[in-house]
């Protein structure tokens, strides 16, 4: 005789294991449920429906007088435009690009 490697073996063993008869037990009750598919889930992300994607460049000299003047915080600039903070991060610093550009 040789004996096994794992010592949880016992419980696989048919038929009389407990795992097995579990198995076995699952199988049967799956067996006997209706077979209807699954309800289908919508895959939309919550959110609203017409996403704004950005901001006019008219808004942009009033965007950065609140931030730079006026110190607010991106995240409530953002909110009240409804848009991200890294939208309103991303107006900054292009804003920012151009007028180093201008400089050179």
């Amino acid at each position: 005789m040789s004996a096994t490697l794992s010592p949880i073996l016992y419980l696989f063993l048919a038929p009389a294991g407990t795992l097995y008869l579990k198995v076995q037990d699952l199988l049967a009750q799956d067996e006997t449920h209706d077979a209807s598919p699954p309800p289908i889930v919508d895959k939309r992300r919550p959110g609203p429906k017409h996403l704004k994607y950005g901001i006019p460049t008219e808004h942009w000299p009033m965007i950065m007088h609140r931030l730079v003047e006026n110190s607010e915080p991106l995240r409530t600039v953002a909110q009240e435009y409804g848009v991200s903070h890294e939208t309103i991060r991303r107006i900054t610093l292009h804003v920012q690009k151009q007028r180093g550009q201008q400089e050179a």
